[in-house]
């Protein structure tokens, strides 16, 4: 159930990849990729102010007096076993009633077209199928972003169409929409 995990979210883990929390003990690692450019060409916008600056991400809330209810979001760092190194970032958010949520991913350009993507995502859907009442998950990707259109499909995604000309986040892109049921995840076991 999604409740079991709005404080502590769970640990997953690959062959190779450790999919956690990030801390701030994982800065050094996100500096060297989180902010360059390459990695927002399709993401609808520019590397924000923490993410150049990931340090940010871990100081205390500008804002005390805001009290933040627990999310049922998932924000988890990708991590390389054998190195022990952050190499990218996955979440499942924007979770509705309960039932669906979106997916995004990012990973250091360094460590592209190794699979990495695809694997970190295939253990976030078995996670999320397997643990939680949601019952579809999203995907969205820029038509000219190729590399994520695959994986989504490599992860059974099912390509529902294509949205000519609309916003992604705060760009205009042709983009094609993707979805996956829990019963399209059962049937691929």
């Amino acid at each position: 159930m999604l409740k079991d995990y709005e404080i502590d979210k769970p640990i997953l883990e690959t062959d190779r990849l450790i999919i956690r929390k990030l801390n701030e003990n994982d800065v050094a690692d996100l500096k060297e990729w989180l902010g360059r450019d390459e990695i927002y060409t399709y993401w609808g916008r520019k590397a924000s102010r923490n993410e150049k600056n990931p340090e940010l991400m871990f100081g205390p809330d500008p804002r005390p007096w805001v009290k933040r209810k627990p999310s049922p979001d998932f924000d988890w760092g990708i991590v390389l076993k054998k190195s022990n190194k952050v190499v990218g970032m996955i979440a499942v958010f924007d979770i509705q009633n309960a039932r669906m949520g979106d997916i995004g991913y990012r990973v250091n350009p360094e460590y592209w077209n190794m699979g990495i993507t695809t694997e970190a995502l295939k253990e976030v859907i078995r996670f999320i199928f397997e643990n939680t009442e949601l019952e579809r998950i999203n995907g969205r990707a820029d038509v000219r972003n190729i590399a994520s259109n695959k994986v989504m499909e490599k992860c059974g995604f099912i390509k529902e169409g294509t949205v000519r000309q609309g916003k992604m986040v705060s760009v205009y892109c042709d983009y094609n929409i993707y979805g996956l049921l829990r019963e399209d995840y059962k049937s691929m076991l």
